[in-house]
């Protein structure tokens, strides 16, 4: 188990307001408890034919996004991360799973894989995720990521987009955050998988070798 981790930018007040989650263990014990962002949309429907690529989806290394500690902000220029709640896997790599898991679903291309897996593509999706946070003061979590799609031969961009999305906190506790945080990567892949498949589509056919 990692060790609780506070920090606090901006503000040395912040660390006696910090926010935990105390979670019963008998008396005043507290434990570190993990967390799985969720894509809690239904099974998209398939396409009835997948578009003529195959797709690698890969995460660009942010700080945010390579963090395991979960954050959260009282007032602007100011952040700090839950004590006792953390993530199981970092957000970069939650994120670009899940997002390969819906594309999969929906039968987009001729395959998707993760970068890595010597599994070979013709496009290259970018991920960065920009930010991750639990706003207090506004009683949200926001989610934003940056996607760019590549084709792999030449190099060539073929798209750029940043997408947001928020959803209401019901409390003042890492369970509501990440809960709130699954809806936001929800609403995000509903925006995203669709300019995807425009930009997918809208690229020539391919020139043999």
């Amino acid at each position: 188990m990692r060790a609780p981790l506070l920090l606090a930018f901006g503000c040395a007040a912040l660390a006696a307001a910090c926010i935990s989650l105390d979670v019963g263990v008998g008396g005043d014990g507290k434990v570190q408890t993990q967390y799985l962002l969720a894509d809690l949309a239904l099974k998209p429907e398939r396409r009835s034919e997948p578009i003529a690529r195959r797709l690698l989806v890969t995460a660009v290394p942010s700080a945010i996004g390579e963090t395991y500690s979960i954050a959260y902000s009282r007032a602007a220029q100011q952040r700090a991360f839950y004590q006792f709640a953390s993530w199981t896997d970092r957000p970069s790599t939650r994120i670009v799973r899940l997002l390969a898991d819906r594309l999969e679903a929906r039968g987009m291309f001729t395959s998707v894989a993760l970068l890595g897996n010597s599994i070979g593509g013709d496009l290259l999706l970018n991920v960065a995720v920009v930010d991750v946070i639990h706003e207090v003061s506004t009683g949200t979590g926001r989610i934003e990521v940056q996607a760019e799609l590549i084709e792999r031969r030449g190099r060539r961009l073929v798209a750029r987009q940043r997408f947001s999305a928020s959803a209401p906190v019901a409390q003042e506790d890492a369970p509501a955050a990440v809960d709130a945080f699954s809806r936001a990567i929800t609403s995000i892949f509903d925006e995203l998988v669709p300019w995807l498949e425009r930009s997918a589509e809208a690229l020539p056919a391919r020139t043999p070798r």
